[in-house]
């Protein structure tokens, strides 16, 4: 496989910021936060040319190596700094789903109850999802970004909804707005985008579809908290284990 030497370049990145739409410079967005076990590098093959191995024998793909951990320069400086708020309490969460799974270790579902700031959290999942699309997303969906700029706004905007689950998986996945076809007709189709980083799988959904998978959570009603309630919060999730780099495709 071939080294990309750009991504170790360090320059300034100008761009539109995902979530309050402005024009500037962009600072690197960690996605999931650092400290939610992101700290490392990360190396990954290039989807397109991954895809053209498989399906038409193509060359090996580029291996691009991001040595500060997962994510991009999607947000404003402002931004950034605003979602650092909400990033605690998903580290907290994140942390919290580790140790129980580390408690846990052969078990395909494990469930806890956590006292947590369900609102935060979810404001800090948004914020991924919107970096994890390109600004478009927000665009379309801009009461996404209402929800995660306004700390007291609740609810996400009707035909959303976010499903998790956790996953062991050393390996990582984020995909912005993808489908999935059942062709069997046993199932339904899927509109949705994806970020799959251990401990967590995370899943947003569009227009009311179905989630990929039957196991994953509905834990949209995190958004209807309000911004300083942290009730305690009783959840079960399945653990998944990814299935090569396609979206939505769990053992």
């Amino acid at each position: 496989m071939a080294f990309s030497p750009n991504a170790m370049v360090t320059k300034e990145i100008v761009g539109i910021c995902r979530l309050c739409a402005s024009y500037g410079l962009l600072s690197f967005e960690h996605v999931p936060p650092r400290a939610a076990y992101n700290a490392y590098p990360r190396f990954y093959p290039d989807t397109r040319e991954f895809i053209n191995q498989r399906v038409a024998g193509g060359p090996a793909p580029t291996i691009v190596h991001e040595p500060r951990g997962a994510g991009a320069h999607t947000l404003c400086g402002d931004c950034n700094n605003r979602c650092s708020r909400y990033a605690r309490h998903f580290i907290e969460w994140a942390v919290a789903w580790q140790e129980a799974l580390d408690s846990n270790a052969a078990a395909e579902s494990v469930g806890t109850t956590q006292r947590c700031r369900r609102s935060r959290i979810m404001k800090q999942i948004v914020a991924m999802f919107l970096s994890a699309n390109p600004p478009e997303m927000g665009r379309i969906h801009h009461d996404l970004r209402r929800f995660v700029w306004n700390a007291e706004h609740r609810g996400l905007p009707a035909g959303i909804h976010v499903y998790a689950a956790l996953t062991r998986d050393p390996d990582a996945r984020q995909a912005g707005v993808t489908g999935k076809m059942d062709m069997s007709g046993k199932g339904a189709s899927s509109i949705f985008s994806e970020i799959a980083f251990a401990p967590l799988i995370l899943v947003m959904t569009f227009n009311d579809a179905e989630p990929p998978d039957p196991r994953l959570l509905d834990i949209t009603f995190f958004a209807s908290a309000g911004y300083k309630e942290q009730p305690a919060t009783e959840l079960r999730l399945a653990v998944l284990r990814l299935r090569d780099i396609y979206p939505g495709a769990y053992h």
